[in-house]
């Protein structure tokens, strides 16, 4: 996977990333432009998606018909002004895997490192972990105090390569590769605190616990009830991670009407439920916005 996990917790990705993002969704093709700030939307279009013709997988082709999904970026494309020969190009969280990996005594070098993240999720992945491909991000130290905990993102090649493969019919170079739900978290406020991002998308719901700012546990299911999606995670986060007060959870949702299960949420964990900032900007571009480092002047 291309530069997923780059130098910064509260920002992903490098400023050099690609000012345009596409993002896949089994329902809709959606995609969003920055200026050279990265402070202002310079366009944003969606579209949905005929059915049979992308389907997200981790063992079966995504782009099911390639010729209508070609004709279709086409069209977004025309009717956003994209400029450029680059475009970041965010898949769905359950076309990859996203995990953490412990390391008691982290190699020095990128590529030991790399070899020891691939062997110890050899038995955890249900595809080839070796020809898989990969980014990772060194946190810091443990939450146990033993080592250091990893981020990793992964995806089989053929998935991803079906991703370049069809930005390239259309003379586009995809410079970044990520999957939603790290896209998003991107526009998370920065926060000292510990906080639960549940981001929804058609077929999935993924949870994310930040503590000190710092992503430690993600959890993806398929689309239910939000409160049974969120509250497993709450168990962990206060059983597993030693969690003692969540400060917020931070909501982003699709063209889903979630308000009352936001009310519900609100009630039943005590705690302050919110949106995703910025407000002014409809959920379904946000993935696309955080892959291209779109700067809200979230606090």
């Amino acid at each position: 996977m291309n530069n997923v996990l780059l130098e910064s917790i509260s920002s992903f990705f490098k400023p050099q990333v690609p000012r345009w993002a596409c993002e896949f969704t089994s329902r809709h093709l959606i995609l969003a432009g920055v200026d050279s700030s990265r402070k202002r939307v310079a366009s944003k279009t969606v579209t949905a998606l005929p059915d049979r013709v992308f389907a997200s997988s981790l063992s079966q082709k995504n782009v099911e018909n390639e010729r209508a999904l070609l004709d279709l970026l086409k069209e977004q494309i025309a009717r956003a002004g994209l400029k450029g020969s680059e475009i970041c190009v965010v898949i769905p969280d359950d076309a990859a895997r996203i995990t953490f990996v412990n390391a008691e005594n982290l190699p020095s070098s990128v590529e030991e490192r790399e070899t020891f993240v691939r062997w110890k999720l050899k038995k955890n992945m249900p595809f080839d972990v070796d020809g898989a491909q990969m980014s990772f991000k060194v946190l810091d130290s443990a939450k146990n105090g033993k080592g250091a905990d990893l981020l990793v993102a992964l995806s089989p090649k053929s998935v991803v390569e079906e991703y370049e493969n069809l930005m390239q019919g259309i003379d586009l170079h995809a410079g970044l590769v990520v999957p939603s739900t790290l896209a998003v978290l991107n526009l998370y406020p920065g926060s000292k605190e510990d906080g639960l991002l549940v981001k929804i998308a058609p077929g999935c719901i993924t949870t994310t616990v930040l503590q000190n700012g710092i992503p430690r546990f993600y959890r993806r299911v398929a689309e239910m009830p939000l409160f049974d999606a969120v509250y497993p995670t709450v168990m962990y986060y206060q059983d597993k991670l030693g969690g003692d007060r969540l400060t917020a959870v931070t909501v982003c949702g699709y063209e889903r009407d979630i308000q009352w299960e936001l009310t519900e949420l609100q009630n039943k964990l005590r705690v302050p439920v919110r949106r995703l900032g910025p407000d002014n900007i409809e959920d379904i571009y946000k993935p696309a916005l955080g892959a291209a480092n779109f700067s809200s002047g979230q606090d």
